[in-house]
């Protein structure tokens, strides 16, 4: 499929980032719908097609860049994709999202055997590395492409329950480590192949909200090991990768000062002015238009008025800001709102 240049916009996504690197004008404020397994609907292909078809995923990718002109594009392997190769069973339904049918690591005692999995020979792998392949000659020179990855403790979750991960944490914390050893290096292969196709990296970590392991936890089992991704991602590919991270993330702000990131994506939940304040100093933050009340529910009306209220407070952020919804668009919501949340973006978001 042959992507098009968005008529609608004076530079392409391309264009308008190596602008503001090199801190030049450009013509709007970059727009991130996060939609998942609703672009499926874009293409009329099912979700579990999606996943383990590379031209369909390819395909998918830029027939919504085609329909939405949004600033990057983006593939697996995610957390599922990382959790499967390390030998988590999940069940991809045909539409709807994937789970994990069996816990593969029902005491972390069976840790060592992860050891000796080699993700690049993985036949999962090369869907994502061949829709990789399809991108980087067809899109990349247009719109930026990126690698979704898991964090960590997300995946440790799909491997050994997310119960199970809480209760180890103080029952065993050394195989927790050794847990996270194993992914991170994983994670890490995954990360070189991506690069080599061109492709950046994309961090979503919703286990490691401190809503649910607390500040505590999250320094000793989550920081070091995204700590160490993020730096291994900005190193191989000389991009800084992103991260959305769910729920109240106030008590670990400090150590989001830390990584190496091209933007930090925040929850619709999260106080964008407080975020401005507090982060973008030294980050460029990205949110929070709320994506179930407002993209999926709402009129046309209070999609635009979301939007504006975003963008009021983006223009004052320090290190630059990037509109886009608090979490993924979900599966199910009219494209229509898309194009609105869009439209609103290149309206309000003009520099």
């Amino acid at each position: 499929m042959e992507i098009k240049r968005y008529l609608a916009d004076e530079m392409t996504p391309v264009e308008r980032r190596k602008a503001i690197e090199e801190g030049k004008p450009y013509d709007r404020i970059p727009c991130l719908p996060c939609m998942g397994e609703f672009k499926c609907q874009i293409s009329k292909v099912s979700i579990r097609e999606m996943w383990h078809d590379a031209q369909k995923m390819a395909d998918i990718e830029i027939a919504s860049y085609n329909r939405f002109g949004h600033d990057q594009l983006m593939i697996g392997p995610n957390s599922y994709g990382i959790a499967e190769m390390l030998g988590a069973n999940v069940e991809y339904p045909e539409n709807q999202l994937p789970y994990i049918r069996k816990l593969y690591l029902d005491e972390l005692e069976k840790v060592d055997v992860l050891g000796q999995i080699e993700i690049k020979e993985h036949p999962r792998m090369k869907v994502f590395t061949d829709a990789a392949s399809i991108l980087e000659k067809e899109a990349l020179k247009t719109v930026p492409v990126s690698a979704s990855a898991g964090g960590p403790l997300t995946i440790a979750s799909y491997l050994h329950g997310a119960e199970k991960l809480l209760r180890d944490f103080r029952k065993n914390p050394e195989k927790v480590h050794q847990l996270l050893r194993v992914i991170t290096d994983a994670e890490k292969s995954s990360i070189k192949i991506m690069a080599e196709f061109g492709l950046g990296t994309a961090f979503a970590d919703p286990v490691a909200n401190p809503e649910l392991i607390g500040p505590k936890y999250y320094q000793e089992f989550a920081f070091p090991y995204m700590k160490e991704l993020t730096d291994y991602a900005y190193k191989i590919s000389g991009k800084k990768p992103f991260l959305h991270m769910c729920g109240k993330t106030y008590s670990i702000w400090k150590y989001f000062r830390e990584l190496q990131l091209e933007s930090i994506s925040i929850d619709n939940i999260i106080d964008l002015n407080r975020a401005k304040e507090e982060l973008s100093d030294v980050l460029t933050v990205a949110g929070n238009v709320p994506p179930v009340d407002v993209v999926m529910n709402g009129t046309k009306e209070e999609i635009f008025e979301s939007v504006k209220q975003c963008m009021d407070i983006g223009k004052q952020m320090g290190k630059g800001y990037v509109l886009a919804t608090g979490c993924e668009v979900p599966y199910g919501t009219e494209p229509e709102k898309v194009e609105w949340f869009m439209e609103a973006g290149r309206l309000y978001g003009k520099k």
